[in-house]
């Protein structure tokens, strides 16, 4: 690991003492070692995995050498944000795409995401980075055939700020790729206090000074699960639940972990994917749960059917308008109806996927569920 520290500060042209403290170490340090004892890499999974660890060390490198340049950034108001989350599979990514087509928003870019600072004088222009993205993205849509029609992204569309906790590796996209359970087991349920206090920082960094003029939507269905830590960094978040029925989400994210573990290891189960994607969805919505019912400001929590926003999407992103406090202005809905006309459902392929693939069981799926389609069956109702 040391090795690793020492080559993430030389290609950041920094000294070893400029990390700010090392309290990222323990959760790098794990999964590592837990990719070593049960992730299964191969060739390209290790280099993989060294080239994703060397560009979060290198990220969080940048992101403290901008707020320690700056004392101001740290007390940058970040407004009451939308934060969209729930379930994989669950629409979060087209609620997102939607509410990122209003100017009065600010979203975080794929091509921001890969390096979260500023453009600034003497580093690459936007459109290089833009450009660097578009690499990027060919690379994975490359290794990981048909992952572009179950995730499609482009480089200056928006990304999921998951991405921003990937830099301090407390990230469920780690779990995603790779089959490191003992790291899984922490993830699950890890204080992500720390992590989450440099998520916020690296928002301010982003904001700039106009940190307050746009209202931020962040999107990612880790969140789920530790929405605890994501009030206490953002408190007057808005949290945008997206509701999906068990039986469809569970079996369409483990047909993503899969696919996106085919390219690094040659030995990937689809029923220990199917198995590991139900618990970590039955955890995390049990434990939002918790959190809705510990008494947060009424209005904090707005509900999307995923049924209706297939359905009825401009109907539906209306409704979230209301309960925004604002009118879905008519450029706005135009804007929103020229996209969904550009990006008909399945434009990027279709995603095939049943659970008896991953050897989900409906009874055992909908009983780690019961507390849950008591409660919002109604949104879910197929």
């Amino acid at each position: 690991m040391p090795a690793l520290l020492d080559e993430a500060a030389a290609r950041a042209g920094v000294d070893v003492d400029d990390w700010g403290g090392l309290g990222f170490l323990p959760a790098l340090e794990l999964l590592v070692e837990s990719c070593r004892r049960t992730a299964r890499l191969n060739a390209t999974g290790a280099e993989v995995l060294t080239k994703v660890v060397l560009r979060h060390l290198r990220n969080l490198l940048a992101v403290r050498a901008v707020a320690d340049a700056d004392p101001d950034v740290a007390g940058r108001a970040l407004g009451r944000p939308i934060v969209i989350t729930g379930l994989p599979r669950t629409g979060t990514t087209l609620v997102q795409n939607l509410l990122a087509l209003d100017p009065a928003h600010r979203v975080l870019r794929v091509w921001e995401a890969l390096r979260p600072v500023p453009v600034a004088p003497r580093t690459p222009s936007a459109e290089v980075r833009i450009g660097q993205a578009e690499a990027w993205l060919a690379k994975l849509y490359e290794l990981a055939p048909g992952f572009e029609a179950i995730h499609g992204l482009s480089a200056r569309g928006p990304e999921e700020c998951d991405a921003l906790l990937q830099n301090t590796f407390a990230s469920q996209h780690f779990d995603d790729m790779f089959d490191a359970r003992d790291y899984s087991a922490w993830l699950n349920s890890a204080d992500l206090s720390e992590a989450y206090a440099f998520y916020r920082l690296q928002l301010q960094v982003l904001a700039g000074t106009g940190a307050a003029e746009r209202r931020w939507v962040l999107k990612s269905p880790s969140h789920l699960g530790h929405l605890d830590a994501l009030f206490e960094v953002l408190p007057g978040a808005t949290v945008v639940h997206c509701h999906r029925h068990p039986l469809e989400a569970v079996p369409s994210y483990a047909s993503l972990v899969t696919t996106i573990r085919r390219p690094y290891s040659d030995d990937v189960d689809p029923a220990v994917c199917g198995r590991q994607a139900l618990e970590r969805s039955a955890l995390a919505m049990d434990r939002a749960l918790a959190v809705r019912d510990s008494g947060r400001p009424e209005g904090t929590f707005v509900d999307i059917s995923y049924p209706a926003l297939a359905r009825e999407p401009i109907e539906v992103l209306a409704s979230l308008y209301q309960h925004l406090g604002r009118p879905l202005g008519a450029d706005v809905e135009a804007a929103v109806g020229d996209w969904l006309a550009e990006h008909p459902r399945h434009h990027q392929g279709v995603h095939r996927y049943q659970g008896a693939d991953f050897g989900l069981v409906p009874d055992e799926v909908t009983d780690a569920f019961s507390g849950y389609l008591d409660r919002f069956g109604a949104l879910v109702e197929r």
